[in-house]
């Protein structure tokens, strides 16, 4: 496992694709997130028009709605590029024929993956750091730039803020990795967790949320549960936008943590039992 993890770094660290995935993650969250966010609300345009006013609106980025901030693109952009991250690492060794290469070698299938699995646990542990750092420099400087005042949530908080982002982020990259190893193709993965996430998640999720019957089966979809957790986490001030969440908190904790031990089970028992062959 050991040997499987040391080279699974390092072809991570050689594929320009998860360099690529970071920065687009990077950019979204502190170009759109943050900066951009703060010059509008900043200069709002003449029409424009909330019943919270601009000059309360800016401070969802400043430091005291830090976590907010960071957890809510990780149902959207953030859920895609884990995705995208968790397809590759899996997928490519099928379309590249890799993999008969790989298990022909001392390590045995059950090896391979675990050290697959461990590095992706350090990626998106290390994205997590890197994300929510860079969001706290970058709401520090707004802060000082407007001249403003803002305190930090406590440590206690930030430790359990920085917690769920790794969690759905693990989630997210467990379901692409075992998109792959199920279609063995990188584009029936990302394709199929793409289309998921945002025609089944996002779009008859918000249709029909209200729909008897589908409503429940909602409730157990690991992006509503993200969300739950996301919510728990809220703007200082009161957000017109803000839903009613389907599930509290604790059970969108519990539902993404058997989400994550689901699609590691899934993905070693297919690679263990199916044939390697390409698709």
């Amino acid at each position: 496992m050991i040997a499987s993890f040391r080279a699974e770094t390092l072809k991570a660290r050689k594929r320009w694709a998860n360099w690529i995935l970071f920065g687009i993650l990077m950019l979204t969250l502190l170009l759109f997130g943050y900066i951009l966010s703060y010059v509008i609300l900043k200069h709002p345009p003449r029409n424009f028009e909330s019943p919270v006013p601009a000059s309360v609106l800016i401070r969802a980025v400043f430091p005291e709605n830090l976590l907010a901030n960071v957890l809510s693109p990780t149902s959207t952009i953030g859920a895609a590029i884990m995705i995208i991250l968790g397809g590759l690492s899996t997928a490519s060794e099928f379309g590249w024929l890799t993999v008969q290469t790989i298990l022909i070698q001392k390590p045995g299938r059950a090896a391979v993956l675990l050290g697959k699995l461990a590095n992706l646990a350090v990626i998106t542990f290390l994205v997590s750091v890197v994300a929510l750092g860079s969001a706290a420099l970058t709401s520090y400087l707004l802060v000082t730039i407007d001249g403003s005042s803002s305190s930090w949530p406590p440590v206690s908080v930030l430790l359990k803020g920085f917690g769920a982002l790794w969690l759905e982020l693990a989630v997210w990259t467990a379901f692409g990795m075992f998109l792959g190893i199920a279609f063995r193709s990188t584009a029936a993965a990302i394709g199929g967790g793409l289309t998921y996430l945002f025609v089944l998640e996002a779009l008859i999720g918000q249709l029909l949320r209200e729909t008897a019957g589908i409503k429940e089966v909602l409730r157990f979809l690991p992006g509503v549960n993200a969300s739950a957790v996301n919510a728990s986490f809220r703007l200082t001030f009161r957000s017109p936008n803000a839903g009613t969440q389907l599930v509290d908190a604790t059970r969108g904790w519990i539902i993404l943590m058997i989400y994550l031990v689901l699609f590691t089970i899934l993905a070693i028992v297919i690679f263990q039992r199916r044939d390697v062959g390409g698709s």
